[in-house]
């Protein structure tokens, strides 16, 4: 009896110690979990805040727009700023998050001396600015 008993508690203990190894892994300090993707949708822009470009076109669209309180206050998702050079005729293309999956694709234009216009906007379920996934 005392031999079954003792069996019974081992393989107790290692089916215990399987289901463990299916939950998340957990910072002993902090208690935090740990997530092996942290971040791990969070575009550039999100993670490293949106360039001064990508704030002003959304800016000109909140000022343009008939429909402005649409996306007024809507976070930058990704952009293409980073591929203006200073000079050159540019089009910029700015995401921004909508609800659910909605994003709100702002086009500008930039002349060859820097001035901004507003070309319009897009309601879609992709990033526009980031060809190929963000």
């Amino acid at each position: 009896m005392g031999l079954a008993l003792g069996a019974m508690m081992i393989t107790g203990s290692a089916l215990a110690q399987d289901k463990m190894s299916d939950q998340p892994e957990v910072n002993k300090q902090s208690g935090a979990q740990i997530d092996e993707q942290e971040g791990a949708h969070e575009t550039d822009v999100q993670a490293q805040g949106a360039p001064r470009l990508a704030k002003a076109c959304r800016d000109l669209a909140v000022q343009k727009e008939d429909h402005s309180e649409e996306i007024d206050g809507k976070s930058i998702y990704e952009t293409n700023a980073k591929d203006y050079e200073q000079g050159e005729e540019f089009e910029l293309l700015v995401d921004l998050l909508g609800r659910g999956n909605a994003m709100y694709n702002l086009t500008c234009q930039i002349d060859a001396d820097g001035n901004m216009t507003y070309d319009g906007m897009k309601k879609t379920s992709t990033a526009k600015s980031a060809p190929g996934g963000a």
